[in-house]
């Protein structure tokens, strides 16, 4: 009966941390760029006091598959096409995401929403706020005019395993992740959406309540027994 308070006990917190992944899989859904996160779950056989005893591991994982390409109209809006990342200024070091939602400030300087500068090949560039419209090609080459303003930097990753959430659409190295080219196209006036399905998303959620109860009941049968055995005869 141990071992089914273990296993009833961790299929709940595993369902308990499921349920959580779905709700901010949910409440990102309209988050461009957002990258649906799962989770992995493994049980593997360790020894403790000298018997062998089966547990359970759960890991969030994310999917990095495309999501759909929505034309915009603005100028500063960019999404890749196939895989590959806009580099991020931060405080804390480099940041990679797939939100191409950019702006540029009065001095030039082009900025995430929230102010992060993105990151170029070499110097920054600066774009002139009261010259022609700015032109960004699939290499992610910025021009005004016949005016090179510079290159964005743009990375890929070989084992996106080695990326881990850093806010809801940005992401940081783990270990020791290497960028390496880019292999999608720059794409401009567009924006990638989210990739997460709000079906797939209600339909595990009902599944992953179902097993939350049945684990319930599992417990509390349990506890049913034991206080048969333990009552006064």
């Amino acid at each position: 009966m141990d071992r089914g308070l273990y296993w009833g006990i961790s299929s709940m917190n595993t369902g308990e941390r499921g349920l959580d992944t779905l709700a901010s899989n949910l409440a990102n859904l309209s988050v461009t760029g957002y990258k649906r996160q799962g989770m992995a779950t493994q049980s593997f056989d360790v020894v403790m006091r000298g018997s062998l005893e089966r547990k359970i591991s759960s890991q969030t994982t994310l999917d990095f598959s495309q999501g759909a390409l929505v034309p915009s109209g603005n100028t500063y809006d960019l999404a890749f096409s196939g895989p590959g990342f806009f580099a991020i200024e931060t405080s804390e070091g480099e940041r990679y995401t797939r939100n191409g939602r950019f702006r540029v400030d009065e001095a030039g300087t082009l900025l995430t929403l929230d102010g992060q500068p993105v990151a170029w090949e070499g110097a920054r560039g600066k774009i002139d706020i009261e010259g022609v419209e700015a032109k960004v090609d699939g290499e992610g080459i910025v021009w005004q005019g016949a005016t090179r303003v510079g290159q964005l930097k743009l990375v890929d990753f070989s084992d996106l395993s080695r990326l881990v959430t850093d806010g809801s659409s940005t992401f940081r190295t783990v270990g020791n992740a290497k960028p390496i080219a880019r292999r999608g196209e720059v794409v401009q006036k567009t924006l990638e959406s989210s990739n997460v399905s709000a079906i797939d998303e209600m339909v595990a959620m009902v599944a992953l309540q179902r097993g939350y109860e049945s684990s319930t009941r599992l417990l509390s049968a349990i506890d049913s027994t034991y206080r048969r055995l333990t009552s006064p005869r």
